[in-house]
């Protein structure tokens, strides 16, 4: 009886040890790539914390300095997931971006935060006024952040390119450096490099929400086509960063302790600052990582107020597909 019990229990241990083998196994590689910064915080915690590996996922994180190379990444399937600025999806979507990409396809599925940027100026530029004459560093020249700049200028009598220039040059850091180096004198930067501007002796002239509302600024994309045969893995993805964001919000001092482990620059100070921006206000990390589907139709008053008047957007759902996300949600 003894005996039996123990050959029992040996044979459930080696059934459970290979179980747990064939689901190390079964972890599903993908990649996703996002742009630096604070508010890479949600997807640092589902990583940091094993949410995607019990989702079934062996998630790979790669940090880019630019929109061009995502788009292209995202189409050529370097990279399953991608997270950047919302506009660059619409407006891509519409073949006016900086990108032309055959069968473009991404579109979003959840949402990162609704507006982070600050309007960050170079010492000696005061007002907007001070900006006329001058060059302006953007992600992108036709779409991303650099339409929120573009509407908030225009709002203050400054019209591109009769006004001031504009200066694609990428990611956050590299628009920071474009006004270190003398190369632009604002743009529209978050954190953590709306902070360092400000220690360098840059201006804070503007909060992006506070003039133009909230909008969704970056979301996750990924490709219809590979969305519709990775069903599972789009869902798992989701899955896990809904958990990621939920804890964001909820867990105060754990979110910081990772923003300074992922930001070694941070002091903690600016570590409570940066994350009670995440969480309040406006703009800020999306809650429940949903996409802000009023922000959605913001972006697309935006360009249409930039636009020529031959096309009016106004179907929101044409860059958004929800369904993913609510199988998550269930």
């Amino acid at each position: 009886m003894a005996f039996s019990l123990r050959r029992a229990a040996a044979a459930l241990l080696i059934a459970g040890l290979l179980h747990g083998t064939q689901a190390v196994m079964a972890q599903t590689p993908v990649t996703v790539v996002t742009f630096a910064g604070a508010t890479n915080l949600p997807l640092w915690i589902a990583l940091d914390r094993g949410l995607f590996t019990k989702e079934g996922l062996n998630v790979s994180h790669e940090v880019t300095r630019g929109s061009t190379a995502v788009i292209e990444g995202a189409m050529s399937g370097k990279y399953q997931f991608a997270s950047m600025a919302f506009d660059n999806t619409i407006a891509n979507a519409e073949g006016v971006g900086d990108v032309n990409s055959p069968g473009y396809d991404l579109v979003g599925i959840a949402g990162v935060h609704s507006g982070m940027n600050k309007i960050v100026t170079s010492p000696e530029v005061k007002s907007f006024a001070d900006l006329r004459g001058k060059v302006v560093a953007s992600d992108a020249l036709n779409s991303g952040y650099g339409l929120v700049l573009v509407r908030i200028l225009q709002m203050n009598g400054l019209l591109l390119d009769r006004d001031y220039k504009a200066l694609a040059v990428g990611s956050g850091p590299s628009r920071l450096a474009a006004m270190r180096e003398g190369r632009a004198a604002a743009a529209a930067l978050s954190s953590p490099d709306d902070i360092e501007a400000k220690k360098l002796g840059f201006n804070i002239l503007a909060d992006a929400t506070e003039l133009i509302g909230a909008y969704q600024g970056s979301a996750f994309v990924v490709r219809r086509s590979w969305a519709k045969e990775h069903e599972k893995e789009v869902v798992s993805f989701l899955r896990a960063m809904i958990a990621a964001t939920d804890i964001a919000f909820a867990d105060r001092d754990s979110a910081i302790a990772v923003l300074r482990n992922r930001i070694k620059t941070l002091s903690a100070e600016d570590a409570a600052s940066i994350y009670a921006s995440l969480v309040s206000g406006k703009g800020g990390l999306n809650r429940g990582a949903a996409i802000n589907m009023d922000g959605v139709k913001t972006l697309l008053d935006l360009r249409n107020n930039l636009g020529d008047g031959k096309q009016i957007l106004n179907d929101p759902m044409k860059y958004v597909d929800l369904s993913y996300y609510e199988k998550a949600r269930r």
